[in-house]
């Protein structure tokens, strides 16, 4: 090579360098056997289990013209931020633990709501009658018309859209059953991306079991704040004014955020040292929105280290596709979900901070902080940084995030603590299994991460706690029989309605559809909805 050569483009082989020395050498260091791993085809299921409500929504809220310029868009991302001839289509489990995770999944989600098995969680009513207006109703759902405006569903609606389609289908009969086997296949593929073992036996089972049982100590929080062992079916997570759920509560309760957020979380462990990361990692930020809006703000930290690493790395193209259909999709759900947004009530996220003896409240309220931080996730934090060999910038943006989220709020029960938390809380359980993998078999050596374990098993007791809570409490069959608003006692849950007053939604969306009452719903239904 001539010396011209070398110095041709200086710019380019400097800048690259120049980038990586200005950032610490741990910040980017990821766990070499399991962050730079090829698409393959729990990857692909994933983004398929991501992508089909996003096509069954565009396909019956959209005008026809839209719907298939948005879902063109969507399979032209695909085709470009994915290069499938290299997507390795074996599955990477033998029959026998295959069928253990997947029996992991049907028995995990048996003690949630849906399928109703066992007693589901309040939440569940709303939930129901969500699903039940997404059966018996035309799309876009609407409720009321005044003054020529429609008031109508609008909400993060994903989750219910392929087992309101099989309903409409079927029968509503069969629209509980459906959203089970829908929880089902996503809590599946989502333990199939975790990094378990391979082979059969003991680890696989304690590993499934972590995951099951990963909580904070909230036992510990309830003990110091009510001096009393906790009573059932009382929740203990809400033991101060903030919450960080386990993985269990978001299951019960709030499957439609969860499975979307665990989903993206691991597939970014997976593949974010990976050369096609990027064009992967924009497809999935596209599909997120009308599954949760959290999904967004709670990989935001991550996205942001992915950045750091994108720009440390010889300069490669952008996938200049995948990056404008992902901005045309956020900016078209971020337009439906904002409808009415204003009218979301928030609980400030000081509360109990003011009053006439400002002074002990706010120490009061700095106290609970500093509890809930330590317990709930601060004390696994630091022991994981002791531990850890890669992957600390994974765990210093989770910890930060985790830090910051108690001061913000939004929601009158503060859904951004409680959703916008889920991403760093799956990379705390990633990092812990790959911890606790690295350790191999338990010794009585002290030098085996035998705190962890420790914390681990004081947090266990929160899942099962609310395992028990649903076998003890009663069981009620879902009714689908009212809708929203009748539920609701006439009102408009600001959560999930609002008005059609966008013009630019006017002219995308479909004309809207006014759900049937009561009265025609039990004309119209055939499988024996009994009302609660």
């Amino acid at each position: 090579m001539t010396p011209a050569a070398q110095t041709s483009d200086p710019r380019s082989r400097q800048a690259p360098v120049a980038t990586e020395k200005s950032l610490p050498s741990w910040l980017l260091a990821d766990d070499p056997r399991h962050s730079a791993r090829p698409i393959d085809s729990v990857s692909v299921a994933a983004l398929a289990y991501l992508a089909l409500p996003n096509l069954i929504f565009l396909a019956g809220w959209l005008r026809w013209p839209f719907a298939a310029f948005f879902s063109l868009l969507l399979l032209w991302s695909a085709r470009t931020a994915i290069d499938w001839r290299q997507v390795r289509w074996r599955c990477p489990y033998r029959a026998a633990p295959a069928l253990l995770i997947v029996a992991t999944a049907f028995a995990w989600c048996a003690l949630g709501g849906a399928g109703h098995f066992l007693a589901a969680p309040i939440d569940w009513m709303v939930r129901d009658t969500v699903l039940g207006d997404l059966v018996f109703g035309g799309w876009p759902v609407a409720y009321a018309a005044k003054e020529g405006t429609y008031y109508i569903l609008r909400s993060a609606i994903g989750y219910f859209l392929p087992a309101a389609v099989v309903a409409k289908a079927l029968g509503v009969a069969s629209a509980d059953l459906a959203l089970y086997l829908w929880t089902v296949l996503g809590t599946a593929i989502f333990l199939f991306s975790l990094p378990l073992p391979r082979r059969p036996g003991a680890g696989l089972a304690l590993a499934l079991l972590l995951v099951v049982s990963f909580s904070g100590m909230d036992l510990l929080g309830v003990l110091a704040s009510q001096g009393e062992w906790p009573e059932l079916p009382v929740r203990l997570e809400w033991w101060t004014r903030f919450s960080y759920s386990s993985l269990a509560a978001h299951l019960y309760w709030a499957p439609n955020h969860a499975l979307p957020i665990w989903l993206a979380s691991a597939l970014f462990y997976r593949h974010w040292q990976h050369p096609a990361f990027p064009g992967f990692a924009l497809l999935l930020l596209a599909l997120l929105p009308i599954w949760t809006p959290f999904g967004l703000p709670a990989l935001l930290p991550f996205i942001a280290l992915a950045v750091l690493q994108f720009l440390a790395e010889p300069r490669r193209p952008l996938p200049v596709v995948p990056l404008l259909v992902m901005i045309l999709m956020v900016t078209l759900m971020a337009r439906f979900l904002g409808m009415d947004v204003d009218g979301i009530g928030t609980a400030p996220p000081l509360a109990g901070a003011t009053g006439t003896a400002s002074e002990t409240a706010t120490r009061d309220h700095l106290l609970a902080y500093l509890a809930f931080v330590a317990l709930e996730f601060g004390a696994l934090a630091l022991a994981l940084w002791s531990r850890l060999r890669h992957s600390r910038g994974i765990l210093l943006f989770a910890t930060l995030t985790l830090l910051l989220l108690p001061l913000l709020s939004f929601g009158p029960s503060n859904d951004l603590l409680l959703r916008a938390s889920l991403a760093s809380l799956v990379m705390l359980l990633l990092l812990t299994l790959s911890v606790l993998r690295s350790a191999g078999r338990p010794t009585l050596d002290l030098g085996y991460p035998w705190l962890i374990v420790l914390i681990l098993l004081i947090g266990a007791f929160t899942p099962f706690h609310e395992a028990a809570r649903a076998t003890m409490v009663p069981r009620w069959p879902p009714s689908y029989l009212q809708n929203l608003v009748e539920q609701q006692g006439g009102s408009f849950p600001p959560h999930y309605v609002a008005r059609l007053d966008r013009p630019d939604m006017r002219l995308l969306l479909r004309e809207p559809s006014l759900t049937p009452d009561r009265e025609r719903r039990r004309t119209a239904s055939s499988g024996g909805q009994r009302e609660r």
